[in-house]
């Protein structure tokens, strides 16, 4: 099921925890995934799961 094929999801708070999990099932499902967070490194780990599945995602450091 491929219902977000050609959207891009911007996901806050996404270095782990539900942000992280929202991130995936975005990608999941075929959305690029724009994970943003103040922890890089948390953020980093979730674009690899993220791209290691096939996906496409990059990190952009925000502090909301």
């Amino acid at each position: 099921m491929e219902t977000f094929v050609g959207k891009v999801a911007l996901v806050t708070g996404a270095s782990s925890g539900i942000g992280r999990s929202t991130a995936l099932l975005y990608a999941k499902h075929g959305a690029k995934v724009i994970v943003s967070d103040i922890d890089e490194r948390g953020a980093q780990e979730t674009v690899d799961l993220i791209m290691r599945e096939g996906g496409e995602a990059a990190y952009i450091k925000t502090d909301v």
